[in-house]
């Protein structure tokens, strides 16, 4: 069975590649919506699951504070993936912010569970 860490790590990490729209010819952006929807869901599912269950019964922990704020990001991108499209000047400004962040989070938690 996965640790749960690393379960987290590579939802962080789908998070980021498919909320990176990096180029018009990548091609994560020719999937079917079907897929992308997919990919949504289940980095919604796990920030969800970072937020209210883990993040919120450990705060004031490291790995409490980290999940809750890892959670968070990974709720944005979700919303980011599934309104690709359709973001918004608002929604531009703050992808690239809560990406990089996100990938710092994915950064320690992949780090952190290397070196256990």
């Amino acid at each position: 069975m996965l640790p749960m860490g690393t379960i987290m790590t590579v939802c962080m990490f789908m998070g980021v590649i498919f909320g990176a729209r990096l180029w018009e010819r990548n091609p994560l952006n020719k999937l079917p919506r079907f897929v992308q929807i997919s990919i949504a869901v289940i980095v919604l599912l796990a920030g969800l699951w970072n937020v209210l269950w883990y993040g919120v019964q450990h705060l004031g922990e490291f790995w409490g504070n980290a999940a809750l704020v890892s959670g968070l990001l990974l709720l944005s991108t979700a919303y980011f993936i599934y309104r690709a499209q359709n973001i918004g000047k608002t929604g531009s400004i703050l992808r690239p912010i809560t990406l990089l962040l996100l990938s710092a989070c994915c950064y320690l938690y992949g780090f952190t569970i290397y070196h256990l």
